[in-house]
């Protein structure tokens, strides 16, 4: 029996253990890495599917690797949008109170309800809900750290996933020796921590200055690209399965277009599944039509409204779109050089580097293997379209690699 909904997620993370590919031999690595006692910084590009890895994580955290390695419960704090520490308050009580596991759930909610008769306080109001008198930042503090105690009681054996963690950056108040004392000290050998982040420099700072409170505690790791070969049959399987077969030149050519980059790749194949009718196959006049409407959809995302702002900002911003446009048109193997940077408008090669830089605090470019790259790549794709100074050379996408 083929399937009548689209088997592809637009803009969401996965948490069906059948759709999350390539990752069970790293999930285990981390799974092992955290069961042992060693805390986890995981750096993974904007929407490359960390918090995915995250939802499969949890899954093999779960599993029993032996008898010194039990299963694991594990509480997920988003800190994306944390700016303050009674924002951060709000967060972990939301993690607390409102986690999808019922009995952890109901252990929080208990926590929760101790903790703020100790304290004679309700925590909902620290979020804002109902007025309340301004609190000294101190007081603040306390609660925090006394929040944190409360919640490594859930469980004899913890993962706290921090998820965004270099927001924490320009939260005043010192998040991270709260931390430290409440989740990595005496009392807290049962908790493991991951601290997760998009943006590497950030994440690299708060962990390795030996200045920073949570200076050399967690194992710096970075999330695997998904092999090629095992989204070509995730891809094929899924369009097989719904009854809407897939060309492998459609295949290729839709891996190649996203660049296997997680995000776009599921709303890449969505959009062909969308444009599909029951039965017939997709063919590559149907993903190159596909990728050209999602192209032309930047005009009107957060990427173009951040290029505005760019453009029509002081001499250091402009210079940031230039090296944007430097990265889409000719790629990112010789960013320094001195034709490229003067045909783009930098008034020396040597303003390139500290450009990207830039680019990549704002988790839109990033570096592998000392390749710098747009890390969206339909984001990559508008920026050369639009460009009068891409390559008019440059191969289109093809069924090979």
């Amino acid at each position: 029996m083929t399937g009548s909904l689209n088997p592809f997620i637009w803009d969401r993370p996965l948490d069906d253990p059948s759709k999350i590919i390539g990752m069970d031999a790293f999930a285990n690595q981390v799974a092992l890495t955290l069961k042992g006692q060693t805390n986890v910084a995981l750096f993974g590009p904007r929407d490359t599917g960390k918090t995915t890895f995250t939802n499969q994580l949890a899954l093999e955290l779960a599993k029993e690797h032996g008898d010194d390695a039990p299963p694991f419960d594990v509480i997920k704090i988003n800190l994306q949008r944390v700016v303050s520490i009674p924002g951060f308050i709000g967060c972990v009580h939301d993690a607390m109170t409102a986690h999808p596991d019922r009995r952890l759930r109901r252990a929080a909610q208990r926590q929760i309800g101790a903790l703020e008769k100790e304290i004679g306080f309700d925590i909902k109001v620290i979020k804002g809900t109902v007025r309340r008198a301004a609190h000294a930042p101190a007081q603040d503090a306390e609660m925090l750290h006394a929040q944190l105690i409360a919640m490594r009681g859930l469980s004899g054996h913890l993962v706290v996933i921090f998820d965004e963690f270099q927001r924490l950056r320009h939260c005043p108040g010192e998040p991270l020796s709260i931390i430290r004392s409440a989740l990595m000290s005496s009392g807290a050998n049962h908790v493991s921590l991951l601290f997760t982040g998009s943006i590497r420099n950030a994440l690299q700072m708060m962990l390795e200055s030996s200045d920073q409170p949570i200076f050399g505690e967690a194992a710096d790791m970075q999330l695997p690209e998904i092999g090629r070969a095992d989204f070509l049959e995730y891809l094929d399987f899924q369009f097989q399965a719904t009854g809407k077969p897939a060309d492998e030149g459609a295949l290729n050519y839709l891996l190649n277009a996203t660049h296997a980059h997680p995000r776009s790749t599921q709303q890449l194949a969505w959009e062909c599944w969308t444009n599909t009718g029951p039965g017939e196959p997709v063919t590559l006049a149907t993903v190159t039509h596909a990728h050209d409407r999602l192209v032309r959809t930047i005009e009107r995302s957060e990427f173009a409204a951040v290029l505005n702002v760019l453009m029509n900002g002081e001499e250091s911003e402009v210079n940031e779109v230039r090296a944007l446009q430097l990265l889409a048109d000719r790629g990112g193997d010789n960013v320094t050089s001195r034709p490229a940077a003067a045909r783009y408008g930098f008034s020396s090669h040597s303003r390139v580097p500290t450009s990207l830089a830039r680019l990549q605090r704002r988790g839109l470019v990033d570096q592998r293997e000392g390749v710098w790259y747009v890390v969206d790549p339909l984001f990559n794709e508008w920026l050369r379209r639009a460009s009068p100074l891409a390559d008019p050379g440059a191969p289109e996408f093809g069924d090979g690699h």
